[in-house]
């Protein structure tokens, strides 16, 4: 029941998200209203705040992926194959979250979404690629982690906000050249 319930509540922000409802901070009593239950059911057993819920959503979108990537990517030492090991591995996961990540990505109703993605996956990426003594770029490992956690992030979120997003089997082969590719070099294609 109470999953549920925290499922309607959920299903509830995303759509006002979607929708164009909200022009930024959402409160628990327009969350209410949409999912036809009261404001104080919300605050007395489920959730304190807006905060609680987007905590709720992180945790519900980001464990199993966050799983997968630990197990999955950073497991090799060979570090040229890690993005084929993201194309593998997590983008059929992430695409299991599609509908919702598409209104993080696109709303601005969460604005720490990229902040607490950045915050999960920098930590493990810095001691993958330190233990691995690997960073052949002219910034720091700490400099690099960031461009190129940034720069993941934007090709998914640009994969993820199309109306139909190629299914991950395809969607592979499209990451893997992008991200293999500088971004002027996308741009500039003689």
């Amino acid at each position: 029941m109470v999953k549920d319930t925290r499922k309607k509540i959920v299903n509830a922000v995303l759509r006002i998200a979607s929708s164009d409802k909200t022009k930024g901070k959402l409160t628990l009593a327009e969350i209410a209203n949409e999912a036809g239950i009261s404001r104080q059911a919300i605050y007395q057993k489920h959730f304190k705040n807006t905060e609680e819920i987007f905590k709720y959503i992180h945790e519900e979108i980001d464990n199993k992926i966050l799983s997968v990537f630990s197990e999955n990517v950073l497991t090799d030492p060979n570090v040229s194959l890690i993005y084929e090991r993201v194309a593998t591995y997590l983008l059929p996961v992430i695409y299991d979250y599609r509908e919702w990540l598409k209104i993080l990505y696109n709303s601005e109703v969460d604005l720490k979404w990229r902040k607490y993605l950045f915050d999960n996956y920098y930590t493990p990426i810095i001691t993958y690629l330190e233990e691995n003594k690997i960073n052949v770029s002219p910034l720091t490992t700490k400099q690099t982690v960031r461009i190129s956690i940034d720069y993941t992030i934007s090709i998914i979120s640009v994969w993820l906000s199309e109306d139909v997003p190629m299914h991950p089997s395809i969607f592979s082969k499209v990451f893997l050249e992008v991200i293999n590719k500088s971004p002027i070099s996308l741009i500039n294609r003689k």
